[in-house]
């Protein structure tokens, strides 16, 4: 657990998201069963208080933990927090978790009791205690369902959507960091050499990638992919320092559906195809060639950083001083 100080002030009329969750419960005249103010706190750290009695008992106790003894280890520390469970009988946080076999996984203990991996139904008490008596890890073998979203005649090929080594989620960070951006800088479509040579594709063809829900337009990058199957990386069309372009992101493509249990959206699959627009201008498309995208039948610029990412700095001899 880490104490994190408010850095700089607000600009404007900026506010924080507790207190505006505060003064919309006061506008509200939200009320507890007693007729008390609901929530009862204040500010972030009786907020914190009331967590603390939340967590008593359980897993993540915190009732040992306080702003000042976070404040004193920061000092003490180097800035470093306190690891949980933080209690009156272990004061200074807990230093590993599970010793001498015990586990928070028993029957008795547990607040739920796992998922039906097909249905996302809840597993009840019983069917749990029957199932695992001792509290131990339980390896569930999942049955394989099809993809919720087959190819047909329409859309004949596998999309699937993921990352690039050079940038994380929608690219809200890296995609201000110059070295990263000149690594991976759009986006593009990686197609296997057979299924381009059936569509008339080259390397850094402009073409679109539909599904029945929507189309984006990209270079194509022919890649070591397999058959049947295409990619596109779906950090790009939600952010761009220089003027997003929505119809780019690649979740337009993929299905509105979620799992059953993880309640996560099934945002990795679709059924898509491929058509040639036109010619990328003589240039391969801009995916990286250090990575799984590196083209296999055409050459292409090898992947930088820009000047950015260059350094002249250079180490002392042992012994000597820098």
């Amino acid at each position: 657990m880490h104490l994190s100080e408010k850095a700089v002030e607000p600009p404007g009329q900026a506010r924080p998201d507790l207190d505006i969750f505060l003064a919309y419960a006061r506008r509200m005249n939200f009320r507890d069963k007693d007729g008390q103010s609901l929530p009862p706190w204040h500010d972030a750290e009786s907020a914190f208080e009331a967590w603390k009695q939340c967590s008593a008992g359980r897993p993540c106790d915190y009732t040992g933990l306080s702003y000042a003894k976070l404040r004193g280890y920061a000092k003490l520390r180097g800035g470093s927090g306190i690891q949980w469970p933080c209690t009156a009988e272990h004061p200074d946080g807990t230093e590993r978790l599970y010793l001498d076999g015990q586990f928070w996984s028993a029957p008795e203990y547990c607040e739920s009791y796992g998922k039906d991996l097909i249905t996302g139904a809840p597993l009840e008490p019983t069917e749990y205690r029957a199932m695992n008596p001792t509290g131990k890890a339980v390896i569930k073998a999942a049955e394989y369902l099809l993809p919720h979203e087959p190819p047909s005649e329409e859309f004949p090929l596998h999309l699937i959507t993921g990352r690039t080594l050079f940038h994380f989620h929608t690219r809200t960070k890296t995609g201000r960091a110059p070295q990263l951006q000149a690594a991976a800088p759009e986006v593009w479509v990686e197609m296997s050499v057979k299924d381009a040579d059936n569509q008339g594709i080259g390397e850094g063809d402009v073409v679109e990638v539909s599904s029945a829900r929507g189309m984006i337009r990209a270079q194509v990058r022919i890649s070591g992919i397999r058959e049947g199957v295409a990619f596109v990386p779906f950090h790009y069309g939600y952010w761009d320092a220089s003027g997003a372009d929505h119809q780019r992101a690649a979740n337009e493509l993929t299905i509105t559906d979620w799992d059953p249990v993880s309640k996560q959206p099934i945002v990795k699959t679709a059924a898509v195809r491929v058509s040639r627009v036109g010619a990328g201008g003589g240039n391969a498309a801009p995916a990286p060639t250090n990575t799984a995208s590196r083209p296999v039948i055409a050459a292409a610029p090898a992947t930088r950083g820009g000047a950015a990412a260059n350094t002249d700095e250079k180490l002392a001899p042992p012994g000597g001083v820098r």
